[in-house]
């Protein structure tokens, strides 16, 4: 869901000039970074680096971190914007610009103001309060929102966007978390809650693009874990012969059904090639993580020492709702 938080205006004139338009690619610059100075004090910020992106995505939670690699593990993906600003004032579409979309025509977004003045909750937009130039008195200027992903996937009818807004349990979709200060009455707290997630769905529902609530529980830890075991080497081999890659896989997808353990064959690949063991293991990562060989992820734990369990679930096929334009 999208970020609140008490802004100077030197924040704000950051965000802007990181925000107003984002950049593309390795440029992106998110308008929180997941760092000491920036993430809020009761956050569990990482980075995580991404090889398609050709740079480090932010996260502020472990949760996020999950969602994140379920993103990044989607092929169809082609970029990837965490921790971006909703504008208050009116934006072409986020994929404008992209060369992906040239010809297409978008529709745009209108802002948060505009959004909140439909929706009668002009009240629930942040301000900051700035000196007037004249000096007589301090004036409000609405501040951003921000919000958690924003995918780019692509498929055979063209580019398309996705928002993914993450929280812990269900329950934060209605009330902020134990631990902050309580609003006097629950019923005004749960009311602001529901207000700002109300706000950022029909924020980007007025460029055709769908808001997806994801929580921690959706995704299973062992799936998590599995791809961020996976996500963690596998850029080590990005520079190996094709030709090297290619054997290894043809390798691992025959272990499916013979069980013969993934170790075993990377020892053989090691000393053919005379490679060290930490490349051969990156291939090994790499090969499941581009889904070029594809174990079951979802319910087996990953080791490289034992042997691979056909797959049974395709995870982007349970999660395929997540990843789906709007539906016409």
């Amino acid at each position: 869901m999208p970020k609140a938080f008490k802004l100077t205006l030197a924040r704000l004139y950051e965000i802007l000039r990181r925000q107003d338009p984002p950049q593309w690619g390795k440029q992106y610059d998110p308008a929180i970074r997941a760092t000491r100075e920036e993430a809020p004090s009761r956050s569990r910020p990482a980075q995580v680096w991404s090889e398609r992106l050709d740079r480090y995505c932010h996260t502020l939670s472990l949760v996020e971190q999950k969602v994140l690699l379920l993103a990044l593990f989607n092929p169809l993906l082609f970029e990837l914007q965490e921790q971006r600003m909703l504008a208050t004032e009116s934006k072409p579409h986020p994929l404008a610009g992209h060369s992906l979309a040239t010809g297409l025509e978008l529709p745009g977004l209108r802002g948060t103001i505009d959004v909140c003045e439909r929706l009668d909750m002009i009240d629930r937009l942040p301000w900051i309060f700035i000196d007037h130039p004249d000096g007589t008195e301090r004036v409000p200027v609405p501040a951003p929102f921000i919000g958690d992903f924003l995918l780019f996937l692509t498929d055979d009818h063209g580019p398309y966007c996705v928002n993914w807004t993450v929280k812990a349990s269900d329950e934060e979709f209605q009330r902020r978390p134990l631990g902050r200060r309580p609003a006097r009455r629950a019923e005004v707290q749960e009311a602001a809650v529901r207000a700002r997630h109300a706000i950022e769905e029909r924020y980007y529902l007025d460029a055709g693009i769908p808001t997806v609530r994801i929580v921690d529980s959706d995704i299973p830890e062992l799936f998590a874990q599995n791809l961020r075991s996976l996500i963690l080497v596998q850029h080590r081999a990005a520079g190996v012969d094709a030709s090297i890659y290619e054997e290894v896989c043809d390798r691992l997808r025959a272990s499916l059904q013979t069980e013969q353990p993934p170790l075993e064959i990377l020892l053989s690949v090691m000393h053919r090639h005379d490679l060290d063991l930490e490349t051969a293991k990156a291939l090994f990562f790499r090969a499941l993580w581009r889904r070029d060989v594809r174990p079951e992820l979802m319910e087996e734990v990953i080791f490289v020492d034992r042997p691979l369990r056909p797959e049974r679930q395709d995870p982007l096929q349970v999660y395929a709702s997540w990843f789906a334009r709007q539906q016409a």
